[in-house]
């Protein structure tokens, strides 16, 4: 008995929150992403600082394999953006491109490459947050908003 009243309390907390579930804040998505981004590249930051190349690994291929913006977002961001998506895709290709290349120094334990893979990274970091960052988020806090 007292494992169907749990199994009932369960469902029906189940079924009050999975709606809320579609109510997720687009923004925060793409926020978050951002955070562990900034997260990774701290990593890699104190792995070289440290001489820690299994760090520096880690940050570099977390930044590589960082989840997906939500594809509501991306049309948000392209709608925006308009031509100079192809400079903003161009960038995040860019950074993902060098985290490669930071892992594979990392693994081969070259900290002159992997310090210069990390400083052309920042370079396209810093350019695409000094040249979207504004706009971008304008744009999804407007979409947020609206729901």
């Amino acid at each position: 008995m007292m494992n169907r009243k749990w199994l009932i309390a369960v469902t029906s907390l189940v079924v009050i929150f999975t709606p809320l579930v579609g109510v997720t804040n687009e923004a925060a998505d793409l926020k978050v992403i951002m955070q562990e981004l900034r997260n990774s590249l701290t990593d890699i930051t104190d792995g070289l600082l440290l001489d820690d190349f299994e760090q520096i690994e880690r940050g570099a291929i977390a930044i590589a394999e960082h989840p997906q913006i939500p594809p509501a977002q991306v049309q948000r961001v392209a709608a925006e953006l308009g031509p100079e998506m192809a400079a903003f895709k161009q960038l995040d290709t860019l950074v993902h491109d060098l985290s490669l290349e930071i892992n594979a120094a990392a693994k081969a334990q070259d900290r002159d490459a992997a310090l210069s893979g990390y400083l052309r990274m920042m370079e396209g970091c810093m350019a695409c947050h000094s040249g979207y960052k504004e706009r971008v988020a304008a744009v999804l806090s407007e979409a947020t908003a609206e729901m």
